[in-house]
């Protein structure tokens, strides 16, 4: 064992140089988050409570990841968790990281609706399964399927609703809703839905590490929301409700999905930026 205190910062102050060199927005925190996964504690607790002493082969743990880190690889693959509507996911390379948007398309389901009424949901593409996860646990009287087209998608989510105690959430392989049999009240997807022409012009932690089964989609992005939006139509109850993450600038083209022989009440739901970013409308 190596005492020091000062050592952390001295460390911290490390990674963060080499980190902003590779062109991360957040540098010193990302070296935080990265020093605290190798040490096996939480950034607060590290920043406020610092050990007096750190394993001999800390240092060179932490340096290794740093690497991995100013590589592209993502920050979460990296330490294997991330935050997500109160909970810590497990997620990996088969899934992708789950971000603020689709919180935001969950945090509107449960706004629509509540607890009384029980409901049976399909999480369609669920990855580490988020959002089917956090549905069930603040909707515990829901039944709700998770699927996912990745066998390894899935194997990550599964662990996820048992670790985090989420019963009422099953689990199915089904290429959108195709392998998947019954009603629903409530359809909730965050789909493919980028242009493959634009895979260059991603961020390299997202072109080389993320899944691109759970990235890209043909017709320009859309052709995943399409079938999405036509097997929904045969899937949902009668006045069930469909939630799709969608593009930034993808409004004008999803709004053309809705047939309205079929939908009605069609709005688009605005992220924090200010940007269209969840396509909702209930079956007749």
């Amino acid at each position: 064992m190596i005492p020091t205190r000062g050592r952390l910062a001295a460390l911290v102050a490390e990674g963060g140089a080499l980190l902003e060199k590779s062109g991360s927005p957040t540098p010193e925190l990302e070296s935080q988050l990265l020093l605290a996964h190798v040490l096996g504690t939480e950034r607060s607790k590290m920043l406020v409570d610092p050990p007096d002493e750190i394993p001999a082969d800390a240092p060179g743990c932490f340096r290794g990841l740093l690497e991995r880190r100013a590589a592209g690889e993502p920050l979460f693959y990296i330490t294997g968790s991330k935050g997500f509507h109160n909970h810590v996911f497990n997620v990996n390379s088969s899934v992708l990281v789950p971000r603020p948007e689709t919180e935001e398309m969950v945090e509107a389901v449960l706004e629509r609706f509540s607890n009384e009424r029980p409901l049976a949901v399909a999480d369609v593409g669920t990855g580490s399964g988020c959002i089917a996860v956090t549905l069930g646990l603040e909707r515990p009287s829901w039944r709700i399927k998770a699927v996912d087209v990745s066998e390894d998608a899935l194997s990550v989510a599964r662990e996820n609703a048992r670790r985090l105690g989420a019963a009422n959430v099953s689990f199915a392989r089904s290429d959108l809703l195709s392998g998947v049999r019954g009603l629903f009240d409530v359809v909730v997807s965050n789909p493919p839905y980028v242009d493959f022409a634009l895979s260059g012009a991603l961020q390299v932690e997202v072109r080389k590490y993320e899944p691109s089964v759970a990235l890209f989609a043909d017709e320009n992005g859309l052709g995943g929301i399409r079938e999405l939006v036509a097997q929904s139509a045969r899937r949902l109850r009668t006045g069930g409700t469909f939630f799709c993450e969608i593009g930034f600038d993808q409004k004008d083209a999803v709004s053309k999905f809705f047939d309205p022989a079929v939908w009605s009440d069609v709005e688009f739901i605005r992220d924090l930026a200010g940007h269209d970013r969840v396509a909702t409308a209930d079956k007749k």
